[in-house]
């Protein structure tokens, strides 16, 4: 079979249609076609019931078209049916940094990530759909749409999709009756696309129109406006609703009720025999007045096109067999508010650039077929390739070329584990001051194709083999006391003439630790440092006092030494100076007169060897006891006599 030779099948719920069709660059022409309808009811609303009995019809119009032609066949374009499909959008969002700009594969997994949440909208198992396809919506950034986040900065970066999921049961059944008919399926397509390839062209989407295909199980709804597709939809009520109805009221066989349907739009005067062996004569219109299937196929299709549009659309054109019903378009014109020529059944005339059109292929039920074929040659069909994805088969649908990012999506991998998050911090107040510690940086997931390491966005073919190992995410923090608080020394030092041992004390939660306990995140954590006047000065709540330090007046960040003295003074009291033994020290005024003995218990002096020795002191050169008034400059001497022991003419 020459490469450009296309066969295309329509596997419907009362018929099979074969064709095979060939595209030059100037036209699209059918070379054979064949139509058979299945004896038995083997499908229902469109879905495979029977495989084996669907697979012998596929057989012989295979066998058909191949005497036909002499062409061996093994490859085969075919469609799903509308009421499968399933459409819904997701939205994802993440936060961001404003330090780098957003990058392709940040926006690539955010979107998968949307689909993927348009899958759990579905509220249906793992492994029941498939995705077929998705289209963007809109891009936010920090909550403002915009046009494209590839290189944007912010703080929070959203996507919505809109996504299309196929059930698995509905390709393993296509699938299982094509095996049987030693066919493969080359691409597949769902049968609302393919009725818009030919009844809607690319050249009137501009228009708000609508496509309403009945067929035997299912009515499908296309809905175009400003040269796109704006939404699918489907009611799972046709052809046969109509067919079981005359079945109930006339007491008819299923095939001759669908024989007496075909008759109503072209006789005025039917006959028919009933399973009693009664037989009637009745006329069309009386038939057709009857039927109340029509009524509610008609308002049902109104309503799921009010539903997808917001208004009544332009014009409606039906196609399908079940379009043929009498009376069916001028109703849903009449649901939709619309005149009655703006709904009508559409079939050859509407077929553009297709040559070659057999004389068994121009009703409307023909139209699905055709356009399965001309999908098929203009590639907008879903690929279809068996790859595997950690050692597991699956089977890959997508319009287009298939990306490493979908096969993941098939096979049920979370988006969420290509990218782990950081460690959990610590988080700690240290002396009313808040400190982070950050946890470990993730591990990213690694994807190999054939053993070499892929993107998401790379193309898969036929046997690919895919590995994955999802991203690790990083360690929470981890730290110590000594991570957060300095190290704190002892110190014994002189504090108004009482001598006193700073003891260094850090507490967490109010219990006391050291130095390597491990922190606990959300803890409150107290320590006392003196390393500074200002520091003692906290910790014994003299932060309103002077300071002096060893004699000499301090500022609060002098630091603080293994034995220094300190002397706290209010404010409102005035310092004096004094020289002792030719040593100059400030003591704190105490607003009355002073005596020797006040000098003496201000500053840091060992005097309790007095008593036991011989000395004299002096005021100004003046002899003097410690009742001696002392004023601002004094000079004071502290003298022993000889006698002292060992000590002669000793001096503090």
């Amino acid at each position: 079979m020459k490469e450009e030779t296309i066969f295309a099948l329509d596997i419907g719920t009362r018929s099979v249609v074969g064709l095979l069709a060939e595209k030059t660059e100037t036209s699209f022409c059918v070379r054979a076609c064949e139509v058979e309808e299945h004896s038995k009811r083997s499908m229902l609303d469109g879905q495979i019931h029977d495989v084996p009995e669907v697979a012998e019809v596929v057989k012989r119009i295979k066998k058909k078209l191949e005497n036909c032609t002499g062409e061996s066949l093994r490859k085969v374009s075919v469609a799903a049916a509308g009421r499968t499909l399933k459409t819904t959008k997701g939205r994802e969002s993440r936060d961001i940094s404003l330090l780098k700009e957003i990058s392709q594969e940040e926006v690539v997994l955010l979107q998968y990530e949307a689909v993927q949440n348009a899958f759990r909208n579905l509220q249906v198992r793992s492994g029941e759909y498939h995705c077929v396809g998705y289209s963007l919506v809109a891009n936010y950034l920090d909550g403002t749409e915009t046009y494209n986040l590839i290189g944007q900065r912010g703080l929070r970066m959203e996507v919505e999709v809109i996504a299309t999921f196929l059930p698995r049961v509905v390709v393993d059944s296509l699938q299982t009756v094509l095996e049987c008919a030693s066919l493969e399926m080359a691409s597949l397509t769902l049968e609302p696309i393919a009725a818009l390839e030919v009844a809607i062209p690319s050249s009137m989407r501009k228009l708000n129109l609508v496509l309403v295909d009945i067929g035997a199980g299912t009515s499908d709804i296309a809905v175009t406006s400003e040269g796109k597709v704006i939404g699918f939809d489907m009611v799972p009520a046709a052809g046969d609703e109509i067919t079981e109805e005359i079945c109930s009221k006339y007491l008819l066989d299923f095939h001759v009720a669908e024989k007496l349907k075909r008759q109503l739009g072209a006789k005025k005067q039917v006959q028919f025999t009933d399973i009693l062996g009664f037989k009637h004569s009745m006329s069309s219109s009386q038939i057709v007045d009857d039927v109340s299937a029509t009524r509610e196929i008609a308002k049902q299709v109104a309503e799921k096109i009010m539903s997808i549009n917001g208004k009544a659309p332009q014009a409606v054109l039906c196609v399908g067999g079940g379009s043929l019903m009498p009376g069916l378009t001028d109703k849903l014109a009449m649901h939709l508010g619309l005149p009655s020529n703006r709904v009508s059944v559409r079939g050859k005339e509407v077929i553009q650039g297709i040559s070659g059109i057999p004389k068994n292929l121009v009703g409307p039920q023909f139209i699905t077929p055709l356009g399965i074929a001309m999908t098929a040659s203009s590639h907008h069909t879903m690929a279809f390739a068996h790859v595997t994805v950690n050692s597991r088969k699956i089977r890959l649908l997508k319009a287009g070329n298939s990306t490493v990012a979908e096969a993941l999506l098939t096979a049920g991998v979370q988006m969420r584990h290509l990218h782990g998050k950081p460690g959990p911090g610590l988080t700690l107040k240290v002396n009313n001051k808040v400190i982070t510690l950050k946890g470990g940086l993730p591990q990213a997931a690694l994807i190999t194709k054939n053993g070499e390491k892929s993107g998401l966005d790379d193309l898969l073919c036929e046997g690919d083999c895919l590995e994955f190992i999802p991203a690790e995410n990083g360690k929470p923090a981890r730290g110590l006391i000594l991570d957060v608080v300095p190290r704190l020394a002892s110190r014994t030092v002189v504090i108004d003439g009482h001598r006193i041992e700073l003891k260094p004390t850090v507490l967490m939660n109010g219990i006391e630790v050291h130095e390597k306990t491990p922190l606990i995140d959300n803890a409150t954590i107290e320590y006392q440092k003196w390393d500074t006047i200002g520091d003692v000065a906290s910790l014994m709540g003299k932060s309103k006092l002077h300071a002096f330090l060893n004699g000499k007046k301090a500022d609060w960040d002098a630091a603080v030494n293994d034995g220094d003295c300190i002397d706290f003074v209010s404010q409102a009291r005035e310092q004096i100076a004094v020289v002792i033994n030719d040593k100059e020290h400030f003591v704190p005024y105490t607003g009355s007169e002073m005596i020797l003995l006040d000098i003496f218990s201000q500053i840091d002096l060992d005097v309790s060897n007095l008593s036991r020795q011989r000395y004299s002191m002096e005021i100004n050169g003046v002899e003097a006891a410690f009742t001696t008034p002392v004023q601002k400059g004094d000079k004071i001497l502290i003298k022993w006599h000889q006698e002292a022991i060992n000590n002669s003419n000793a001096v503090y």
